[in-house]
């Protein structure tokens, strides 16, 4: 491929004049992230959480958040990882569990929530833990940082048994960082904080029937939140 040197030249600085167009009066860039099903789903839950074993009154923003997700869903009936994605599996599936999390939540947006269950029929083959579950955990393979919290999420929501959320090991967190790559236990930013929350999770809700195991979250369980 021959590259001429004069038009690269030229669209470098085109380039370069739009980025810089781009700068606001006090002569910096101001971004954004996208709006978020995906976080507007799990804050309503946490939310809902919060609200029912503390008393809090977050009544108004949870509705707010369920609101928003009933007014930015596809028209297919699921939901992308922003308002301009196309649906997907793992985003539909956080938002229809959120309008169960919420009492009379389905009864309000009914058709969101009917809308929504019919995208993971088609997609998963159906909503019962015995189709969504196995849909879920092939989208992501071995890879469990996603998988689990997915999954987490639903049975918080009371949509899956916390026996289909498959245990984490959060105990390894209490081990000083640099035996991870002795171990060859890979270990990125955002694993770390899954691997103790959402594993401390699901040891609450279903603690393993090994009494070793047990044990050893039991005795790890204060340290690795200090790590989180």
């Amino acid at each position: 491929v021959t590259i001429n040197p004069a038009r690269l030249k030229a669209a470098l600085q085109t380039t370069r004049s739009a980025l810089l167009a781009e700068r606001n009066e006090q002569g910096h860039w101001a971004g954004e992230l996208s709006s978020s099903a995906l976080a507007t789903a799990t804050a309503v839950v946490a939310l809902q959480i919060v609200q029912r074993e503390t008393g809090a009154k977050h009544h108004g923003i949870i509705d707010d958040g369920l609101e928003w997700l009933a007014a930015n869903a596809n028209e297919d009936g699921g939901w992308g990882d922003s308002t301009k994605s196309i649906s997907n599996i793992s985003t539909t599936t956080l938002c229809w569990a959120a309008f169960s999390a919420v009492p009379g939540a389905e009864e309000t947006h009914r058709a969101t929530v009917n809308a929504a269950k019919a995208w993971l029929i088609r997609s998963a083959g159906g909503t019962e833990s015995g189709k969504l579950v196995p849909a879920i955990v092939r989208r992501y393979g071995k890879d469990r940082t996603f998988s689990v919290p997915i999954l987490t999420h639903c049975a918080l929501a009371g949509k899956v048994d916390w026996a289909d959320v498959m245990p984490l090991p959060f105990e390894l967190a209490a081990l000083p960082q640099n035996w991870f790559a002795t171990l060859r236990l890979p270990m990125v930013s955002y694993a770390l904080p899954a691997l103790i929350a959402i594993g401390q999770c699901r040891h609450y809700h279903r603690p393993t029937w090994n009494p070793i195991t047990r044990t050893l979250r039991n005795a790890s369980r204060e340290k690795t939140l200090k790590v989180l």
